[in-house]
């Protein structure tokens, strides 16, 4: 009768060595879910960031565009303006 109480504490260990078993099965898989997620993230900040940079150029390039071509519109108006008061006012170019 005693027999089947010997066997108890290995029954018990092999419960407890399955369950041991599962939770590191479990472990590695949500270890590698959280990798896989880690490296998608990276990839797409990555792509994210090239992009930000891609068009913070674009619009750097469009602004200088812009500044020169307003800048060398102006000077020509003053050019202009200038002709026009010395000939208005008989003032000889130089």
């Amino acid at each position: 009768m005693l027999l089947p109480f010997l066997k108890l504490p290995q029954i018990q260990t092999q419960a407890c060595q399955q369950a041991m078993d599962e939770a590191e099965k479990e472990y590695k898989k949500m270890s590698e879910r959280i990798i896989e997620s880690r490296e998608a993230m990276q990839t797409s900040y990555a792509e994210f960031k090239s992009d930000a940079l891609a068009f913070k150029s674009d619009a750097l390039a469009s602004a200088s565009r812009a500044c020169k071509t307003s800048i060398t519109e102006l000077s020509e108006y003053c050019e202009k303006a200038i002709n026009n008061l010395q000939s208005h006012f008989g003032i000889p170019s130089a």
